[in-house]
């Protein structure tokens, strides 16, 4: 049986990201979900797990890109469902709390403004990364982290430091936050490839 993708996009993306492209493209005889996400982080986890649940009896794979990765290393935490994470925001409560006021336009045309609320949501989340890493939740055959060495968005030092204490492998390409060249990686590159059909 074949694998099914849920692509998770990061904030402000969408479910048409070009990540979800890219995986259709390699892998175009496996199904793959790939919701329009809000910016919730509360309401994200909820669709998730619905997500989840609805498919618990088929071979499920998760890629998250950014927010997204964090949401896919949630979910691992919590269900032990392999997850690529693709330069993984793990600290998006001070990412967040930099943009609070602002109004954030959504590239599926939705349009935000991050509250405070938000802030302590992000926070609320970012504990679950730290009780795994207390507690070794994270089964490390099951999560490979791809960081963009590049990455003008993220601190990739703070992000490693994360990933190593996680136990989680780590990847690193030369290429920014927004992963350009990710279509060439699903196509060519062995380790992600194997990741993704053999979990």
């Amino acid at each position: 049986m074949n694998n099914i993708f849920l692509n998770i996009h990061g904030f402000g993306s969408s479910g048409k990201n070009s990540k979800a492209a890219a995986l259709a493209c390699a892998f175009p005889t496996h199904e793959l979900i790939s919701p329009d996400l809000p910016a919730d982080p509360e309401e994200c986890l909820t669709i998730l797990e619905s997500i989840i649940a609805e498919n618990s009896n088929r071979p499920l794979i998760m890629q998250g890109s950014s927010m997204g990765g964090l949401y896919a290393l949630v979910m691992h935490i919590r269900h032990k469902i392999p997850a690529l994470l693709i330069n993984p925001a793990l600290t998006p409560a001070s990412l967040v709390e930099k943009r609070v006021g602002e109004t954030y336009d959504f590239k599926n045309g939705k349009q935000i403004i991050i509250t405070s609320e938000h802030v302590d949501k992000f926070a609320k989340v970012e504990s679950e990364i730290e009780k795994a890493i207390c507690e070794g939740l994270v089964k490390k055959d099951k999560v490979l982290a791809l960081l963009g060495e590049q990455d003008e968005v993220l601190d990739q030092n703070v992000m490693k430091g994360l990933l190593k204490k996680l136990g989680v492998e780590i990847v690193s390409f030369e290429t920014d936050h927004h992963f350009t060249g990710y279509d060439k990686v699903t196509e060519n590159n062995r380790k992600v490839r194997n990741f993704l059909l053999k979990n």
